[in-house]
């Protein structure tokens, strides 16, 4: 059978497409049909380099500034060729991927064959310790890359794993046929191989990058519409202008984007009303005066979000080994009472760990464990031991105010339903993900994903795959883990979608992480904006658009 990614078009993306016009008036006298700079809200990066984020934030620059092979439509998630010219396979486990010509980096270097490979063998290098390293576990030649790390006494980064040297820095199953063609083989079949090539782990990454990561990280190199004339600052942020030589399919209409940085507990809202940022959530304190303000009604988009909100359990703390005792916390959660106190609208409760507007979504795995009962998460709680007499249940969570608000509702909560007197734990956002992928957190702890791309088993296999030393959670699961793989090797794509919605109820028959919410976009936007979308797979939190297609009044 001949695979190519065309025939695998995902539907199932619940996403609006009402684009909104914004007033004929240019607040800031910039103009010129669609021209003119914006101004964005944005978290803390953690890096500018392909394979090196995996997280919402620097993703939100990164997918702008480079072209990744394959774009995801914003109608239907379907996956579309960008700088591929065409990705197929004969037996779903050898892949032939075609390149566009022509098509170049910022700094004038080509986008063949080599700039993919070098930007993967990076990422799939152990030693190198970037967050996205896992998406290559399915290339041949990934175990020799990767193999185990020296004794945790001999890390100069209790952290951060080392290793004795590797001696093979290339991925074996990627083989540059030609220039503008690469052979990728898979350690076994996976159906849904094209549908990954849109992400992160898979952009291009320039020569000239990887000789000065240093420079690279505060100025990218990219093949996207976007790039940095001047450097960006992690506290401050930076500005990207458009590309005037890009030569994709997908220009930006305006002149730049000007991202400014909200940390530490700050939020955008003020500066919205003000005018000085242009596409905003408003929080959890902001929420209902900004709902019925009537001048910010016709500038409010408001539609299902695919990111889900979870509460995950450190597996490797002994407390939390009981399946009851996880099932009995999430029993005691009143989702519904929770959203009421945070927003209504903003989220609705979650019973699956894929929500329905994922393709294979929607199978309410959870059940009743995601319904709130607190006799019965009592009865749980009883047979499981109890809680230690005495000890604070420890929430951990990520700074950002609207997060401290909503997981403080869930723990008062969770206190009343079982009497368990609980202390919620803030991190800024890059300690706190370098300390949950490090098995640093002694409590229950915040957890998110936004979809990768539009297929269940991007909720499944990278969030809970990959063994106990690998995952945030420390779960593993061997019937879960053959569940996975039976599905990646499926005949048909309806096969494995169905295959991985039983991989989903393995996963919530032993409940690694509670899910608590589906969300919402609620974002409002200035009256100088015209054409503004929200991209349900590339969107980031807090307020954004797709900044390829937006305009300014002119």
């Amino acid at each position: 059978m001949r695979m190519t990614v065309a025939a695998i078009a995902v539907a199932g993306l619940a996403v609006s497409t009402a684009a909104c016009a914004g007033d004929e008036s240019d607040l800031d006298g910039e103009g010129g049909g669609g021209g003119g700079t914006i101004n964005m809200q944005i978290g803390e990066v953690r890096s500018l380099i392909p394979g090196g984020s995996g997280e919402s934030e620097g993703y939100r620059i990164i997918k702008n500034v480079y072209d990744g092979l394959i774009y995801y439509d914003r109608e239907s998630g379907e996956p579309v060729n960008l700088a591929a010219e065409d990705i197929s396979s004969p037996d779903n486990q050898v892949w032939t991927i075609k390149i566009k010509d022509g098509l170049t980096f910022q700094n004038g270097e080509p986008v063949d064959a080599d700039a993919f490979i070098r930007s993967w063998d990076r990422t799939a290098l152990a030693s190198n310790a970037l967050p996205l390293n896992y998406f290559f576990a399915t290339f041949e030649g990934y175990a020799e890359m990767n193999p185990d790390p020296l004794p945790e006494d001999q890390w100069a980064d209790p952290e951060v794993p080392e290793y004795a040297p590797i001696d093979v820095t290339h991925l074996s199953g990627v083989t540059a046929v030609d220039d503008l063609t690469i052979e990728v083989k898979l350690s076994a079949p996976f159906i849904g191989f094209p549908t990954m090539l849109g992400y992160e782990a898979f952009l291009p990454v320039a020569e000239a990058c990887l000789a000065d990561t240093e420079a690279c990280e505060k100025k990218p190199i990219g093949n996207g519409p976007f790039m940095f004339e001047g450097e960006y600052d992690i506290e401050s942020g930076g500005t990207a202008v458009r590309w005037e030589d890009y030569a994709g399919d997908m220009p930006a209409k305006i002149d730049g984007v000007n991202w400014k940085v909200y940390v530490g507990g700050d939020d955008c809202w003020a500066d919205f009303l003000t005018g000085d940022i242009d596409v905003c959530r408003p929080t959890a304190a902001d929420y209902e005066n900004a709902m019925n303000d009537p001048d910010l009604e016709s500038r409010h988009i408001q539609e299902d979000d695919p990111s889900i909100l979870m509460l995950s359990f450190p597996l490797y703390d002994p407390k939390f080994q009981n399946v009851d005792l996880r099932r009995a916390i999430s029993m005691a959660i009143d989702r519904e009472g929770v959203a009421n106190v945070v927003g209504p609208e903003r989220f609705y409760p979650l019973d699956s760990f894929v929500p329905s507007s994922i393709l294979g979504g929607g199978l309410g795995t959870c059940g009743e464990y995601c319904t709130y009962d607190p006799e019965a998460a009592a009865e749980l709680l009883a047979s499981a031991g109890g809680w230690p007499e005495g000890e604070k249940l420890k929430i951990w969570v990520n700074d950002a105010n609207d997060n401290v608000d909503i997981f403080r509702a869930i723990g008062d909560s969770i206190s009343q339903s079982l009497g368990i007197e609980y202390e919620l734990v803030p991190m800024e956002w890059t300690d706190y993900l370098t300390t949950r992928e490090g098995h640093g957190l002694d409590g229950p702890f915040r957890n998110g994903w936004s979809p990768d791309y539009n297929l269940n088993e991007n909720y499944l296999e990278p969030i809970y795959g990959g063994g106990p030393t690998v995952n945030d959670m420390g779960w593993e699961n061997a019937d879960y883990d053959a569940k996975i793989a039976e599905a990646g090797s499926a005949a048909t794509l309806d096969e494995a979608v169905a295959l991985y919605g039983e991989a989903e109820q393995i996963l919530a028959d032993d409940m690694p992480s509670v899910p608590v919410f589906g969300e919402k976009f609620n974002y409002f936007y200035t009256d100088r904006l015209e054409n503004v979308y929200v991209h349900g797979i590339y969107s980031g939190p807090g307020g954004d658009c797709e900044l390829r297609e937006v305009t300014i009044v002119g």
